[in-house]
């Protein structure tokens, strides 16, 4: 029953932003504007797509320090499933096969990995809102709404920032801190989120030296330029050129548009985003549904393709694999639970 509420909130969710993207569209001239595209972008699109996901890679090699060292080939196959089949299957599971395989794979613990995943979220999410801030404060013609939105990134980006240095300069008090604020939950429970936040807590060690937490941070964010290159290659293609603050604004957007529940690979969330980015700039309905287009298909294909490959050779199907993940849903490990 909650798996069909899930599915059901995700299909609104879908509907109404493809609505919304679509709303007073002339299909006639988005056909027009698709085939008249300057698909020379493709080259150079691409090329930058493998070294944003060859960053990522690195930068989650970095991450779990911690719990071993990786090399980026090992960690590659276990990312691109993950990737893959978030565009292939519902409600982001992809994430949890991520973890899942890693866990399995590399012998570690499957709360260990998924803390890490978080960890990972929430410097995305630092590095993203500390490029939607700066992109509005770079666009001085930007509407009200939008500069009112980058004060609320820029204090985000400052809460966040505050939030992980609590994190990893004063863990016994954090720790203290959970013991009194769960103190009436079931003693299970309790346990849990202990197994969880010490894994945590574990996998932020790899930030406790700040050349190593500045490095990581400032990946992030650099790993979130790369996909500002992207966007604006795929404005390009159909609008020219735009100005770089715009192409930022329009990532920091798109980024939270996908965070919401949606189909797969992300439908409807990415084309109402580059709409409502784009368009109180002057690039028209058409031109900016045609980008996005081009941006969520330059994404999927090879995505897909790659992470299908890697799924070969397992000899299993995206749905299979997630089955088997979600029977394992990431319980947390027993502090016996051996790690690389």
């Amino acid at each position: 029953m909650k798996r069909l509420a899930q599915l059901g909130i995700a299909g609104g969710v879908t509907l109404a932003t493809l609505t919304y993207a679509l709303w007073g569209v002339d299909l006639s001239a988005l056909w027009h504007t698709l085939r008249g595209g300057n698909l020379w972008v493709l080259p150079p699109f691409l090329a930058v797509l493998a070294v944003f996901f060859a960053s990522n890679a690195q930068r989650w090699a970095w991450m779990l320090r911690p719990f071993g060292r990786f090399p980026v080939r090992a960690l590659m196959p276990s990312m691109m499933i993950g990737f893959a089949a978030n565009n292939v299957l519902p409600l982001r599971v992809g994430e949890l096969i991520r973890a899942y395989l890693l866990a399995r794979d590399a012998g570690l613990s499957r709360s260990g990995v998924l803390m890490n995943l978080a960890l990972e979220r929430l410097l995305d999410l630092i590095g993203i809102l500390a490029i939607y801030a700066a992109a509005l404060a770079l666009l001085p013609e930007a509407p009200a709404g939008f500069r009112l939105s980058a004060w609320v990134a820029a204090a985000a980006v400052l809460g966040l920032s505050a939030l992980l240095a609590a994190f990893v300069i004063m863990p016994q008090r954090i720790d203290a801190i959970w013991q009194w604020s769960s103190a009436r939950l079931p003693a299970a429970l309790r346990e849990r989120g202990s197994i969880y936040l010490g894994q945590f807590e574990r996998g932020l060690s790899a930030m406790r030296a700040p050349a190593s937490a500045a490095l990581l941070i400032g990946y992030s964010i650099g790993r979130w330029l790369l996909a500002v290159v992207l966007a604006w290659l795929a404005v390009y293609a159909y609008a020219g050129p735009i100005a770089i603050p715009l192409a930022m604004a329009t990532i920091g957007i798109t980024a939270f548009a996908v965070a919401l529940p949606s189909a797969p690979g992300f439908v409807g969330p990415m084309q109402a985003a580059f709409v409502f980015a784009l368009t109180p700039f002057g690039v028209d309905r058409e031109a900016a549904l045609a980008a996005s287009l081009l941006f969520l298909l330059g994404h999927w294909l090879p995505v897909t393709a790659v992470g299908a490959l890697f799924l070969a050779r397992r000899h299993l199907s995206f749905r299979e694999l997630a089955a088997r993940a979600e029977a394992e849903p990431g319980a947390p490990a027993e502090p016996g639970e051996p790690v690389a």
